[in-house]
């Protein structure tokens, strides 16, 4: 059984003394691989060494940031493959979407972070209102931590890494134990980076390791992905010490189909807004809004398109849904799906026997629910699994007001042949990203990120980068 045992901090490999554990496979629930997770010792090296690095990760030029982001692109570009196939069994992403999804998006990501840092404003002067002129400088905030989940892990750790690298931060990034064997190859490529040592750090560990890094003073910003209710505890344990910090959480996102929509010719791509990871993504569209006389017609053609997709075995190339990436979480599932029926929606999708699943992993067969009211706890509460919700309305006001009926507000879609009534509808919407006629929940040179309880701060473009600097005013006079 393979064992991941070590760690990336400081500039230097070092043996982990943390938590022992043993986890599951997701595809068959026999044990896949040992942790020895980060302890207290490797995580005084790691943020020790952020610290003494902070000076030296300032002054890199821009030139140097730039580089150092590509080199790491060029470095995934190679080893993306094996990496994308170590995904595949930590969380069961279905392999045809693995290397787009898990690594081709994070080498874009970066590549696009290299072209932002050499066109950022890092300072500029203006003519001062009261007379003579004002420096504004933007500065490193200083050691950052990035918290990352175990759903895209390279992708979500790109997004931390990158805009503390491009403002001249270190950073300290802890995934989640789950991505063990992954985040192990990540830390290889750093670990080569042309960076001052101690600027990058890979703590691999649980809620205990999180907790501790996140209430350590050394740490000056903190970035976090994950659930709604972990964020708040983050949030509050900052704000306790004032302590910057982002967080990106959770969404219960809806997809707006107009009475003109070509269910037809876009079906492929609402599939993949809705299930793409096996419905483990934050930004899935998992409320579809039908217009009411097209409801039954439609709603009927999404469950005929459910129903033809191929569970099974991620690895496999024909597979469409792999397992979720827990046994809690597939408890989890199981348990709303429960509540959903005893509440009286309606799977319109065809049962599947258990034993026509594969048999001991995580297998969820997707589900659209119809009979469901906006006030049902599946309507309203993430799920994050293949379990769509199907609600008629009758107008686009009405259908707005349905979207925006939600505790969260990261992302949504609209789906229509005539753009510019799509635009207008999306104009109403109140989340931090809408799609039109797309799968795609952000662009990497625009913000992203949540409304109400899906979240705080922005991530990617020019405010992604700004999320890491502090802004100085230098009051100076009249040259």
């Amino acid at each position: 059984m393979h064992a991941v045992n070590r760690c990336f901090a400081g500039g230097r490999w070092l043996t982990t003394t943390g938590a022992h554990t043993v986890l599951d496979s997701p595809l068959n629930g026999k044990p896949a691989f040992e942790l020895r997770e980060a302890g207290p010792g490797e995580l005084d090296v790691a943020l020790g060494g952020a610290r003494a690095a902070a000076g030296a990760m300032a002054s890199l030029t821009v030139t140097a940031r730039e580089s150092a982001l590509r080199a790491l692109a060029s470095g995934l570009a190679k080893e993306g493959a094996a990496m994308a196939a170590a995904i595949v069994t930590e969380n069961g992403c279905p392999s045809r979407q693995a290397l787009a999804l898990q690594i081709q998006s994070a080498i874009a990501l970066l590549e696009a972070y290299a072209t932002l840092v050499a066109q950022h404003a890092f300072e500029e002067v203006r003519d001062g209102m009261r007379g003579g002129r004002v420096l504004v400088q933007k500065l490193p905030v200083g050691t950052c931590l990035g918290i990352v989940p175990w759903n895209v892990p390279v992708f979500l750790a790109c997004m931390k890494l990158a805009p503390a690298i491009a403002a001249g931060c270190p950073i300290v990034l802890k995934p989640s134990p789950e991505n063990a064997p992954s985040a192990d190859l990540f830390a290889e490529l750093l670990a080569v980076l042309d960076l001052p040592p101690g600027a990058v750090s890979v703590l691999t560990g649980g809620r205990e390791l999180g907790r501790a890094l996140v209430d350590d003073p050394r740490v000056d910003k903190v970035s976090f992905t994950g659930s709604t209710a972990a964020g708040r505890h983050v949030g509050s344990a900052c704000a306790a010490r004032l302590c910057r910090f982002t967080l990106e959480l959770g969404g219960k996102s809806a997809a707006i189909l107009l009475d003109d929509f070509d269910l037809a010719g876009h079906l492929p791509d609402l599939l993949g807004a809705m299930l793409q990871n096996n419905g483990q993504v934050c930004g899935a569209q998992t409320r579809v809004l039908v217009p009411r006389e097209r409801f039954v017609a439609w709603t009927r053609a999404i469950a005929e398109a459910f129903d033809a997709l191929t569970i099974g075995d991620p690895r496999d190339a024909e597979t469409d849904i792999g397992p979720v990436a827990t046994a809690a979480q597939f408890a989890r599932i199981r348990d709303a799906l429960d509540a959903a029926g005893a509440a009286g929606a309606r799977p319109l999708t065809r049962a599947r026997a258990a034993d026509a699943l594969p048999q001991g992993g995580n297998y969820v067969a997707p589900s659209l629910l119809v009979d469901v009211t906006p006030g049902m706890a599946i309507a309203r509460e993430e799920i994050f699994g293949p379990v769509i919700v199907a609600l008629p309305y009758a107008t686009e006001a009405e259908a707005v007001d349905l979207a925006n009926d939600s505790p969260y507000g990261l992302s949504g879609s609209v789906w229509s042949t005539d753009i510019v009534r799509a635009e207008h509808v999306a104009r109403g919407l109140r989340t931090g990203t809408v799609g039109v006629n797309s799968r795609k929940i952000l662009d990497f040179g625009s913000p992203f990120g949540g409304m109400r309880a899906s979240g705080m701060g922005r991530e990617l473009g020019p405010e992604g980068i700004d999320a890491y600097l502090e802004t100085k005013s230098v009051l100076l006079p009249t040259a």
